[in-house]
């Protein structure tokens, strides 16, 4: 039960981070964009100095960790049609990230897998997104994206073999619908689903999360100008996706349903 102190070296870091954009309006229906921007993270408390362990996995910290940088081009078109009722967009990105923070496989045994953070060196992400909204009526709305990412390691001068291995927990194609209906009466009603493709788990590419799809809905009614009763139902059809791999399978919360009062104060 003693505790002790463990003293680090002090360490500092400066970061440039510049966004340069333009957007050029062709008319008054069509506009194309593009964009520059350098970003950085430092890394946290948990991922310098903090252990902890899932299921079969330990994770080891590391105290030298360095800022990530993450350099991004970006282009797109964005159109409207039917008087601006359907607004179709669309993009194309490119990013590198110079030593990002991830967890690396250290050791691996039937009964434990030990890993520790680590600067991987590089990484790049490609991909195209498209997202469209339709005012179907005017208290009725239909939007959808799609996502289709390409997320590899391409440097990684300690580990050679974890290059062109996809980065942990980011999916190759994502998608999203969502439908809301409100009326200008005290009646309003939304849903939404996401649909997802498989991932990894791990930077050695050997656990897999499986790909899932989910759905949402909500409603609300306004008993009063300040009163609204809603519910909301989450995962509707009971899907247990997989959330996590420790070896051991963690998958999501069943399906939930919650209801409630909200009560505006204060104000006129």
């Amino acid at each position: 039960g003693a505790a002790s102190d463990t003293l680090f070296a002090d360490r500092s870091e400066t970061a440039f981070s510049p966004r340069v954009a333009a957007i050029y309006q062709i008319n008054e229906n069509a506009s194309v964009y593009g964009a520059y921007t350098r970003s950085f993270r430092a890394p946290t408390l948990n991922e310098l100095y903090r252990g902890f362990r899932v299921g079969n996995i330990v994770t080891h910290p590391n105290e030298n960790l360095r800022a990530e940088y993450a350099n991004t081009v970006e282009g797109g078109v964005g159109l409207m049609f039917f008087e601006r009722r359907l607004s179709p967009r669309g993009s194309v990105f490119a990013t590198t990230v110079s030593n990002p923070v991830v967890s690396v496989t250290l050791n691996t045994t039937p009964n434990l897998i030990t890993r520790r953070r680590q600067n991987l060196g590089e990484t790049r992400t490609r991909g195209i997104e498209l997202d469209a909204e339709f005012a179907i009526r005017r208290d009725l709305r239909f939007s959808a994206s799609y996502l289709s990412a390409d997320s590899r390691v391409t440097e990684f001068p300690a580990n050679p073999a974890l290059i062109g291995n996809f980065l942990p927990q980011i999916p190759r194609k994502q998608m999203t619908f969502q439908l809301n209906y409100r009326p200008p009466t005290r009646f309003s009603f939304g849903v939404q689903s996401r649909i997802s493709d498989a991932q990894w788990e791990d930077d050695l590419n050997t656990l897999r999360l499986r790909p899932y799809f989910t759905m949402d809905a909500t409603a609300a009614y306004r008993v009063h100008r300040r009163i609204e009763l809603f519910a909301a139902s989450e995962n509707i059809f009971n899907s247990r996706y997989d959330i996590g791999l420790t070896p051991v399978r963690t998958v999501a919360a069943p399906a939930f349903v919650r209801v409630g009062m909200r009560i505006e104060v204060g104000g006129k």
